[in-house]
């Protein structure tokens, strides 16, 4: 996983990404205990070619090939043996979670991570069954920030689901 880290890092450095950050079960697992996950999921700003409006993952791809990384395992393209599955940021929370992200320095390597506040927002965003059971966990964090949690989803239009969620989930305070 360092070797993924340093890899992100470079595509940074390189100008081949914007910026990134690890969101999911991945970035969650920075945070608490390491949780099962099949990907390594990457939120990523990328910019568009000279004269396009339209991004594309094709200058991340090629970068990613030239470096000897072309090998996909299902979503995610194999870099050092871990399926990494690149996702374009969209605008609004995942853009929001993406530059509020932390950087962490992990056995001499560095890696930005969503903070958990932000994984649960996604979470409540998302929907699906298993963003519930992410949800319990991360908000259990002891460094959880229950109020910037429901300042996030204030801000995207979620409170109440949020809410919702809590309540039916035994989170409510």
């Amino acid at each position: 996983m360092q070797e993924v880290c340093d890899i992100l890092e470079q595509l940074v450095q390189d100008g081949t990404l914007k910026n990134y950050a690890l969101g999911g079960a991945t970035a969650a697992g920075f945070h608490g205990e390491p949780l099962a996950t099949r990907d390594i999921d990457v939120f990523v700003f990328l910019e568009p070619l000279p004269g396009s409006i339209l991004i594309t993952f094709d200058k991340l791809f090629t970068r990613l090939n030239e470096m000897g990384f072309s090998e996909f395992d299902e979503e995610g393209i194999l870099i050092h043996g871990f399926p990494v599955q690149f996702l374009s940021a969209s605008p609004g929370l995942e853009a929001e979670a993406l530059e509020q992200a932390h950087a962490f320095e992990w056995e001499g390597h560095r890696i930005r991570v969503m903070r958990p506040e932000y994984l649960a927002a996604i979470a409540v965003a998302t929907g699906r069954p298993k963003d519930r059971a992410r949800l319990v966990y991360l908000a259990s964090l002891e460094k959880f920030d229950d109020i910037a949690f429901e300042n996030a989803l204030g801000r995207h239009g979620l409170l109440d689901r949020g809410r919702q969620w809590k309540d039916a989930l035994g989170l409510s305070s």
